[in-house]
């Protein structure tokens, strides 16, 4: 399973194959359909993962960052660039069952 800043710790010689490597991981982000879009992935996502910030390339906004803030088994806040208004981030709050309980949105 892929760990919180794993990406830090790669070599640039060796990134192509983490990349290959953590597409295989069900917990890693890669775009709509993703198990972080529903709440029984969320909750998966939560209970498996300790507590801790990950980071994972937002497939809709190359550059960008998506961060997951989780706290294991008790939520996670989702952080990522706005799909409404790109100059703002999108913070989304989700509880343990992986429903969303609060939406706020900060300056990018």
């Amino acid at each position: 399973m892929i760990q919180p800043n794993d990406v830090d710790k790669v070599e640039n010689e060796d990134w192509e194959e983490f990349k290959k490597r953590a597409m295989q991981d069900e917990l890693y982000y890669s775009g709509s359909g993703d198990m972080l879009d529903t709440a029984e992935g969320r909750a998966k996502f939560c209970r498996l993962n300790e507590s801790g910030l990950f980071r994972k390339p937002d497939p809709v906004y190359p550059n960008y960052n998506i961060y997951v803030f989780n706290n294991k088994g008790e939520g996670m806040v989702v952080k990522r660039r706005s799909r409404v208004d790109p100059t703002l981030m999108e913070d989304v709050e989700f509880n343990a069952d992986g429903v969303e309980i609060s939406k706020s949105f900060e300056p990018a």
